[in-house]
């Protein structure tokens, strides 16, 4: 009995090998070894790797000291056990088409467990995706302080300290000098030639080190770059004969796509400043670094034109890069984008609402309102760099800025989404200021005739509501428009006993079949992973219920029991989180559209809502449920699809 108990115990301190398995990519296999290790109580590390094919990961307690004392020197006795046991734990990641396997060649250890994890070096290795952050802060000219306290805010859990991010840094030197010295000159041949303009032109062997990348003359000349800078250039020829880059004015960028490269370290493409947009060419391009480094600049061309000049747009552009992950990048002085801010000077807004074109705007439909914020003019476009990253920040679900007097930047994830988003804002600028002229309110869903608000004519605007001094007296004041509404779903549109005794006992009868019919679909995943991610911040918290979500290796039953039953939880205590209620709004929806759901208002609500739309006042919803639900319950309802009444619809994500 003794003998078994034992073995009983050996078994459970016994540290298991990560299951064998296939996976998508490289990393996703490392993660799964990593975070399998930890649960075991060993950490692992690459011991050989040829990225494209095969990773070799042992144990980080693999190996011996090297024997570092020269011949005839006496032996020293370590004073402290050594942390390297030559440890015999193997296993490797091989690929083949595409997909990566991982077997266990070796799965013992001859070590206890690590009763401290954090003491392992490996643990305090940084991801590939922290590495870049320190040498682009590196670059920057951050210190290792300020370098680890903008790590610790991705990972509040990081446990490197300074010492960790000066020796990156100290690797990123050596090789910033390795790179230098293979181009370092040696001879005449190697130096640059000086051009007619006294401009050094570097010679096409020479690397450019840069934003820890090494871009290659050769590269800056790939097929690539090449081909972005003709899509630029047949662009701004197309948007000149649509009046968006008239008289040398706007610009356009893109960003050149390469899957090898991480979109935020891609080479930029440009259009210049100065130069008729509808005789542009590939060679008038301006190639630049992810940081705004200028590469070789385009060739002079003879009298009439100017030396070339890269847009004054830039600094701008890079922002839009940076804040927003755009892929490219519109300047437009369309005359409707300059003129729809001019219809009331003191808007810092563009409001519009059910016009077919919204559809076309990132994340926006029919039914939402188009809120695009709009800034003030300099006489400088570079001076418009601080309020253009203010209104990104404050509004970081516009994909266009406008600016008073001037005209619009607008942005996407590619350069057809941002193209596509352009003509979709120049429609319902110009949709708006021909209602204007029509005398109707193109703010309000009804499109109805504009309103008086204190003696002016206009839609309701955001207004600025403290003009200069001096500029106008008090009797001048613009107040903002109060017809309004606000308005929550649960006891004043809809009964509560609609809520639970219907839709609550739907959900929960269906959320085990519904994750695992669309169990491997993308939005079922993101539903797994956000309750995931909430459940672990609630067993940290010590809240009632809370039951780990296995990882996905152990099996999709065992995941889909635990989820499960977090899920009724969560709905027992009623709790307000996202990762419910967007659960609960995919579960819904399945159900109104299979007709099995009904949702019930109350029987006034229907006459309301349209007397407020016929007088011009507008109603949002806001709700804990997602919007998605809000716009299901509206339009799946008793009385039929009432959504033409409202102006929109607000949830815990917005704002």
């Amino acid at each position: 009995m003794e003998v078994q108990e034992q073995d009983k115990h050996n078994q459970e301190k016994k540290m298991l090998p990560p299951p064998s398995g296939t996976f998508h990519t490289r990393e996703e296999l490392l993660t799964h070894v990593r975070d399998f290790a930890l649960t075991q109580g060993y950490m692992v590390s690459i011991r050989d790797s040829a990225k494209d094919r095969y990773v070799t990961i042992a144990c980080d307690r693999g190996g011996v000291y090297r024997k570092r004392l020269k011949n005839g020197e006496k032996l020293r006795q370590r004073k402290n056990a050594s942390r390297l046991t030559n440890c015999p734990f193997e296993v490797v990641g091989k690929r083949d088409d595409d997909v990566w396997t991982l077997t266990v060649k070796n799965g013992e250890h001859n070590h206890e467990r690590s009763k401290d994890i954090s003491d392992h070096p490996s643990y305090r290795h940084f991801t590939e995706e922290e590495v870049l952050l320190i040498r682009d802060m590196t670059a920057a000219g951050k210190r290792p302080r300020q370098i680890l306290k903008a790590l610790r805010q991705r990972n509040p859990n990081l446990v490197s300290d300074s010492r960790n991010v000066y020796n990156v840094k100290a690797k990123i030197r050596r090789e910033s000098l390795s790179e230098s010295k293979k181009v370092e000159p040696s001879s005449s041949s190697s130096m640059g030639t000086m051009n007619a303009n006294g401009v050094t032109a570097m010679i096409e062997s020479q690397p450019m080190v840069h934003n820890s990348f090494t871009m290659s003359q050769s590269y800056v000349e790939s097929k690539e770059v090449s081909e972005t800078k003709d899509l630029v250039a047949e662009l701004c020829r197309h948007f000149y004969t649509l009046g968006w880059l008239s008289g040398t004015g706007g610009s356009m960028t893109i960003k050149v796509h390469d899957d090898s490269i991480p979109r935020p370290n891609q080479l930029i493409v440009m259009s210049p400043s100065g130069f008729q947009k509808e005789r542009m060419v590939a060679e008038d391009m301006y190639v630049l670094s992810s940081d705004g480094f200028m590469l070789p600049t385009p060739p002079l061309k003879p009298y009439p034109y100017q030396p070339p000049k890269c847009t004054d747009c830039a600094p701008l552009f890079l922002k839009a890069y940076e804040i927003c992950n755009a892929g490219a990048v519109i300047h437009s002085h369309g005359m409707e984008a300059c003129l729809v801010t001019m219809i009331n000077p003191f808007s810092k807004e563009f409001r519009i609402t059910h016009m077919e074109m919204i559809k076309g705007i990132q994340g926006h439909g029919y039914h939402d309102e188009l809120v695009v914020p709009i800034i003030e003019n300099t006489a400088y476009g570079g001076e418009l760099t601080e309020s253009l990253t203010e209104a990104m920040r404050a509004y970081p679900k516009t994909t266009a800025v406008l600016v008073r007097n001037h005209g619009v930047y607008i942005w996407g994830d590619s350069w057809i989404s941002t193209k596509t988003q352009a003509e979709c804002y120049h429609y319902l600028f110009d949709a708006a200021i021909k209602l204007h002229q029509l005398g109707l309110d193109w703010s309000s869903p009804n499109h109805g005739p504009l309103r008086n608000v204190n003696g002016l004519w206009g839609c309701s605007w955001n207004f600025s509501r403290a003009p200069k001094v001096g500029t106008f007296g008090l009797d001048y004041m613009i107040e903002p428009s109060q017809r309004c509404l606000l308005l929550s779903i649960e006891g004043t549109v809809s009964p509560k006993s609609f809520v639970t005794n219907i839709l609550f006992p739907y959900a929960l009868e269906n959320v085990g079949k519904h994750v695992a019919m669309t169990y491997d679909t993308e939005e079922t995943q993101h539903d797994i992973d956000l309750l995931r991610s909430q459940i672990q911040e609630d067993l940290e918290q010590g809240v009632d219920g809370a039951v780990p979500i296995p990882p996905d290796y152990v099996g999709k039953e065992l995941v889909i029991a635990s989820f499960s039953a977090n899920f009724e939880t969560m709905i027992h205590t009623d709790r307000k989180v996202t990762s419910l209620k967007q659960l609960q709004g995919h579960i819904w929806r399945n159900g109104f559209q299979s007709n099995e759901l009904v949702s019930v208002v109350f029987e006034d609500v229907p006459e309301a809502l349209e007397r407020w739309h016929t007088s011009g006042i507008k109603v949002y919803i806001y709700s804990s449920d997602s919007r998605e639900v809000q716009q299901l319950l509206f339009a799946n309802s008793n009385y039929g699809d009432l959504r033409k009444n409202l102006c929109g619809f607000f949830d815990t994500t917005v704002g």
